[in-house]
């Protein structure tokens, strides 16, 4: 058919080609189809950091294998004993006390300030009386370090880190003192030197495992993935992308379940989203924690400024896909069509039309939704087919999943231009796979017709048959 003069406008993210085309097919071919009603889901989903340093609070309590340093003093020996008993005792009662499921929170939280309190007087007074006694330095720390969490005592943590810091002087050897260290100085934000604490607690480990008399202890994998993973998140805190790719990589030696190893993978590719420029990755993540939690004008003004910092193209596709989402959720239809036709657009397809990268995959898809939604609310509303159609068509120019649905779609409107129905519902038959069993149904049932209106009888029995299997099964 020969397009109508002047040529149509296109709608927003229509292509002007397809908007001819549709429009020159329409001319005489159109009918009103029933409504149908599908939901479009644009909903944008932000890979937020993992911060793996906190589990190590409770995997690292081991205390110091070393025996106590004796006082030159009997009698001071025999007080500090008396004091660490006491600190023990104490800590052991905090831990039932954790346990006791008959109390609130209000009576537990009291509770455990009482058993602190008690504790560190009693470790602080052992301390005193023998400051060479490793084990009572160590649970001094321990207990600072409690306070610091469970209490909000935030000056505890340095404390315990400066209790730990002199530790590591009389006990190198240990490791888990390195990674109580560490884990304070995370919690005080001092980055450099938390990644520091956490490569000596591997290395003295690895160093050290085998220095027995008997025969040494089975590598423990789990605890050194967990120390140089936790390495490598300091130093990503520290926007330092080369230690933090050196430590997940030697992590990944390491790796015991097959999360560790993704955790890995998507931490060194989460990194070189910007070509490996933190700062551009952590942008983009906090952004898209403000779309989720309904800031949007902030997230798109934000989303835009960054369109400007980031250095790759991959970067720059992705934010502007994300900008599209955001402009959808805003009632800004127009302006998010327009972005992701632009986007699919420049994107490298292979000769059926899917995205050539994977991560490009999802632009497709979003892209194909919209296209079927814009197109079913003409139909629908009962607006515009000659618009629905050219929606559909542009859902059809590309490979996604919806594909088969949108030249099903076109079929039904084009009914009453039989060969190019039977056109449509061809290229849907050629994809059925893609459709569920009751819009493969539908799609033999047109069939059925289509075929049975252009004499063709044995091929309408084909269908019909199709149509029977499925929906007598």
């Amino acid at each position: 058919p020969t397009p109508r003069h002047p040529p149509p406008e296109a709608p927003p993210g229509v292509d002007s080609a397809v908007a001819v085309w549709a429009d020159s097919v329409a001319e005489g071919s159109l009918v009103e189809p029933e409504a149908q009603d599908r939901a479009l889901d644009l909903q944008a989903v932000g890979r937020l950091m993992l911060d793996r340093t906190d589990s190590l609070w409770t995997a690292l309590e081991e205390a110091s294998s070393r025996p106590e340093a004796p006082s030159p003093d009997p009698e001071a020996q025999a007080a500090s004993d008396l004091a660490l008993s006491r600190g023990g005792e104490a800590l052991v009662a905090l831990d039932d006390a954790l346990g006791d499921q008959g109390l609130d929170e209000d009576a537990l939280r009291t509770q455990t300030a009482v058993l602190l309190d008690s504790a560190e007087a009693a470790l602080e007074r052992a301390f005193q009386l023998n400051p060479l006694d490793a084990r009572t330095r160590l649970w001094l720390a321990r207990v600072y370090e409690l306070q610091a969490r469970r209490l909000g005592i935030a000056a505890a943590h340095a404390r315990a880190a400066d209790v730990l810091e002199k530790l590591t002087l009389l006990t190198p050897d240990q490791h888990a003192v390195w990674a109580m260290l560490a884990n304070n100085r995370f919690e005080m934000g001092s980055w450099e030197t938390a990644a520091l604490a956490y490569r000596e607690a591997w290395r003295v480990y690895l160093e050290t495992r085998d220095l027995v008399t008997g025969d040494p202890p089975p590598l423990d994998r789990g605890l050194v993935f967990g120390y140089m993973a936790a390495e490598g998140d300091m130093h990503v805190r520290r926007l330092d992308a080369g230690e933090a790719i050196d430590a997940y990589r030697r992590g990944a030696e390491f790796a015991v379940t097959p999360e560790d190893t993704a955790f890995v993978r998507e931490q060194l590719a989460w990194i070189a989203w910007d070509g490996n420029r933190i700062q551009t990755s952590m942008a983009r993540d906090s952004l898209a924690a403000l779309a989720d939690a309904g800031q949007l004008e902030t997230a798109r003004d934000g989303f835009q400024a960054l369109k400007g910092e980031v250095t790759l193209r991959s970067a720059s596709d992705e934010i502007e896909w994300r900008l599209a989402i955001v402009e959808y959720n805003l009632g800004l239809v127009d302006e998010a069509a327009d972005r992701l036709r632009s986007l699919v657009e420049r994107t490298e397809k292979d000769a059926e039309g899917h995205a050539v990268e994977e991560a490009y995959a999802r632009y497709l898809e979003d892209f194909g939704t919209l296209c079927m939604n814009l197109g079913l609310e003409q139909t629908r509303d009962r607006r515009d087919p000659r618009t629905a159609l050219m929606y559909y068509a542009q859902a059809t120019r590309f490979g996604w999943s919806g594909r088969a649905l949108a030249h099903y779609e076109m079929a039904r409107l084009l009914q009453a231009n039989v060969e190019a129905a039977l056109e449509s519902a061809g290229a849907a038959l050629r994809e059925e796979a893609s459709l569920t069993a009751p819009q493969k149904a539908e799609l033999y049932r047109l069939l059925m017709e289509l075929h049975r209106r252009t004499g063709d009888f044995d091929q309408a029995r084909t269908f019909r048959d199709a149509y029977r299997s499925i929906t007598s099964g």
